[in-house]
């Protein structure tokens, strides 16, 4: 099945809302429109249209009336071929995570988990349109990153650099010079212009594992980055806070600045230092 028609109709949140009003039970067309105060019957009718398009719903001719019903099979084949080979992995890390959260006492031979924060799942999301091919965006995305991710965004000293090794099981690392520096993330997965995928703790307080996606979906003249970081780990409120605030400044304002004007221009800082 081809998920292109999927995705792109499930980044809609107002079609997001119409296939949970289906998964609650089948409706009209004229239900759907009722649902929406806000939309033009025809609006939310083009909606439907696409749902329906993408395989995501199925429709039913009774007399003068359209019933239409949730078709579940492309969520399926989604969740197989994206979820499902997660699933064993992120089971794994909790349970080693667990494990550590339970050691009664500390000794140099053991692990803690930093600050007792009850170990969870966080997820980041961004969604940013930047005004230029995705070519251009994948370009200063990856090639160069030091441009726009600096300080604070970083743990040595000034003049530190952060680099990335374009190819798989390249590093995302900050390089101190002389051969020092540390590695926050490994390439896991690149295909030029469209996805950056990492893996590593991205030196969170508390994570022991995460991965951060960079997908980018040309639009016209404009690209859309949708970019998600989730993290495992003991991590508090305020470290997941800091860091969808620090993504959001990292991308929505240095990148897309940096590529739009040539200029970096950051946001508010919000980095614990």
């Amino acid at each position: 099945m081809e998920l292109d028609p999927v995705w792109k109709a499930l980044g809609d949140p107002t079609r997001r809302h119409i296939l949970d009003l289906l998964r609650e039970h089948p409706r009209t067309t004229g239900e759907l429109c009722d649902a929406f105060p806000a939309l033009t019957d025809p609006a939310v009718i083009k909606h439907v249209k696409i749902l329906d398009a993408a395989g995501l719903l199925r429709v039913e001719a009774r007399g003068r009336e359209r019933w239409n019903h949730l078709n579940g099979v492309p969520l399926q084949e989604i969740a197989e071929r994206w979820l499902k080979p997660y699933e064993a992995v992120w089971a794994s890390k909790l349970w080693r995570l667990r494990r550590a959260a339970e050691l009664p006492v500390h000794t140099e031979e053991t692990p803690t988990v930093p600050d007792q924060t009850t170990a969870r799942l966080v997820q980041v999301d961004q969604d940013v349109v930047i005004a230029a091919p995705s070519e251009r965006v994948f370009e200063v995305l990856t090639a160069d990153i030091s441009t726009w991710w600096g300080a604070p965004y970083v743990h040595g000293d000034p003049g530190t650099v952060v680099t990335l090794q374009r190819h798989l099981g390249g590093h995302l690392m900050e390089d101190w010079g002389e051969g020092e520096g540390v590695s926050w993330a490994v390439v896991k997965r690149l295909r030029h212009p469209q996805v950056l995928e990492l893996s590593g703790r991205f030196m969170m307080p508390g994570s022991v594992d995460g991965t951060a996606i960079f997908d980018l979906i040309p639009e016209g003249r404009t690209t859309r980055i949708r970019f998600s970081h989730t993290a495992v780990g003991a991590i508090s409120d305020e470290t997941a806070a800091n860091w969808s605030a620090g993504w959001d400044d990292l991308i929505a304002h240095r990148l897309k600045s940096l590529v739009e004007t040539g200029v970096v221009t950051p946001g508010r800082d919000p980095w614990p230092r």
